[in-house]
């Protein structure tokens, strides 16, 4: 399936103004059994109205700004161009952002990766896209992704997949369980925030892989070197991020289960070889349970779990090649 480009005057054309609103969502019931009262879906749309439709949805630290956590592959004369595609995300529900989520840093409901993908259903009947050109999700996108590949049947042309399966592996859950554990165990405001900023410290460390800290580390005081690293990590995600919306999409991730079946999209999943939480074997699987129309792009990156923002070059030739466009100069 081929993302059609629109005439080529708009595509060189100035870069339209991204649209964002707030959507109400309708009897809001959760995988969990509850029903979220005054459910709402904080959303940008971004490019022409009649242009191809891309979803992109990225971790659980992203926000429906795109430009901003993946300028590299999201903007005028990116893989994924704004003049010439229509660019719709969302702020997750859970979150910390403008979307349905804790308030007062009190527990919310469970949010599941299925609930994220019908909101986005929701959403894209509300704007009266009947079709949708591709979905491109990574790491907890990626889950959400295969979710609503399912759901549109064939409403979606292609589905990208980028370090993320259908189930967490036992290594990525059991490390995102020690990380929540500082953090339910804390007493007072000041503990949850610093239990928060060593819980981002440890995913950090998991999105990595020890042979980019030893080149880029090795030979440095470690006051100034991996510890000051990570101690930006931690202070810049508690600067943004409730403990009580890290705790509800790190248990979303935990529980994410997919029917890769079930989707009919061709679709492309994308592995790191040194992804520590994501292995190979579960993205072989996946593409083996989608069937015939699937297939794996396997890179290697020393960033590991972090290629998908890290590797630039290379994840946009997989999306460029995936969804047969050419960058516009």
């Amino acid at each position: 399936m081929a993302v059609t480009q629109i005439n080529q005057a708009q595509s060189e054309g100035d870069c339209p103004s991204p649209q964002r609103e707030v959507l109400r969502l309708r009897e809001f019931n959760l995988a969990c059994g509850l029903k979220l009262g005054n459910a709402a879906l904080a959303w940008q749309s971004w490019g022409p109205h009649l242009a191809p439709v891309v979803i992109v949805l990225g971790g659980i630290s992203a926000d429906r700004d795109i430009g901003d956590w993946w300028s590299a592959q999201c903007g005028p004369g990116r893989a994924l161009d704004p003049r010439r595609q229509r660019l719709v995300s969302i702020d997750w529900i859970g979150g910390s952002d403008a979307s349905s989520g804790p308030r007062n840093d009190e527990d919310f409901v469970p949010i599941d990766s299925l609930d994220q993908a019908h909101a986005i259903l929701q959403l894209l009947n509300h704007l009266g896209l009947a079709q949708i050109d591709a979905v491109i999700g990574a790491s907890y996108g990626g889950c959400v992704g295969q979710h609503l590949a399912s759901l549109l049947g064939n409403r979606l042309g292609r589905l990208i997949v980028i370090g993320a399966a259908h189930r967490a592996s036992p290594w990525a859950l059991a490390l995102r369980t020690l990380q929540r554990a500082g953090v339910e165990s804390a007493r007072t405001p000041e503990d949850r925030r610093c239990a928060l900023a060593r819980a981002r410290q440890l995913a950090v460390l998991g999105y990595r892989t020890p042979a980019e800290l030893e080149d880029r580390f090795g030979e440095c005081d470690p006051t100034i070197g991996v510890l000051g690293w990570l101690a930006a990590h931690g202070d810049r995600f508690v600067s943004r991020f409730s403990a009580a919306s890290f705790l509800c999409l790190s248990r979303s991730l935990d529980h994410h289960q997919s029917e890769p079946e079930t989707i009919r999209a061709t679709t492309t999943v994308v592995a790191i070889a040194e992804d520590l939480l994501v292995p190979l074997s579960l993205a072989n699987e996946l593409v083996r349970r989608i069937g015939r129309d699937a297939g794996l792009a396997t890179i290697s990156s020393p960033y590991g779990h972090d290629a998908f923002i890290k590797e630039e070059a290379r994840i946009s030739s997989i999306i460029q090649s995936s969804l047969d466009v050419e960058i516009a100069a």
